[in-house]
C-alpha cells in the first residue's frame, strides 16, 4: 500500500448556524480513519489513521488574547484535544465516553451565548463594511481613467453589499438557531 495517501486536505466553508452538522461530519471522518490534524482558513487537513469514534465540538472564542491559554485549558483539563482554530472557532476533539459524545455546553443558555458572541462579531463587520470603510466615490485627487477608476469602486461596492447581504442571513440563521435552543429542554446529566 505505498500509493496510498496518508494525508488529504478537503475546502469547506463554516457556517455558523451549522457547526453541529460540521461537528458530525468531523467525526465521520474520523470513523472512516481520516484524523483531523490542522484546521487552516477554508481546509481542513486530515491523516491517515486507525478508524476512532470521537466527537468534535467547535467553540467561538473572541476574548482577549492575554486569555486564551485559560480559555484553552479549561478544555484541556476536561480532557479534550484543542485541533486547531479557524479565525476565532476552535475545534476541539475527545473520545467517545460509555459510547456516548460529551458535550461542552451543557445546557441550552451557554449554547446560546456562543451564538450571540458569534452574532455580535458579524455586526462589527457589518458596521464595519458600512460605516468605516464605505466606498468613497472618485475625487478629482484619485489618478487613472475616469471608466476604470468608476469601476473599481462600484465592484467594491457591490462586493461590500454581498458581504453584508450574507452577514446579515447569517445572523437571520443563528437568530433561528437560537430560538430553537430557547424552546429546548436542558442537556441531562
Amino acid at each position: 500500500m505505498s500509493g496510498e495517501k496518508t494525508t488529504k486536505t478537503v475546502f469547506r466553508m463554516l457556517m455558523a448556524w451549522n457547526d453541529e452538522k460540521e461537528e458530525r461530519w468531523l467525526a465521520e471522518h474520523e470513523r472512516s480513519g481520516w484524523q483531523l490534524k490542522a484546521v487552516r482558513g477554508f481546509g481542513y487537513t486530515f491523516e491517515r489513521a486507525t478508524p476512532a469514534d470521537a466527537a468534535y465540538r467547535l467553540d467561538f472564542y473572541a476574548g482577549p488574547r492575554e486569555n486564551r491559554q485559560e480559555y484553552l485549558s479549561i478544555f484541556l483539563d476536561a480532557g479534550w484535544e484543542h485541533v486547531g482554530e479557524r479565525g476565532h472557532w476552535h475545534y476541539f476533539r475527545h473520545g467517545l465516553v460509555n459510547g456516548k459524545a460529551p458535550e461542552i455546553f451543557s445546557d441550552p443558555e451557554s449554547r446560546i451565548a456562543k451564538y450571540r458572541r458569534v452574532m455580535a462579531m458579524m455586526g462589527v463587520f457589518i458596521v464595519l463594511l458600512t460605516v468605516v470603510i464605505s466606498p468613497k466615490w472618485p475625487s478629482e485627487h484619485v489618478q487613472g481613467p475616469p471608466r476604470l477608476v468608476e469601476t473599481v469602486y462600484a465592484s467594491a461596492f457591490y462586493f461590500k453589499l454581498a458581504v453584508t447581504a450574507f452577514l446579515l442571513y447569517a445572523m437571520v440563521r443563528l437568530a433561528l438557531v437560537i430560538s430553537r435552543l430557547k424552546r429546548a429542554k436542558p442537556i441531562a446529566a
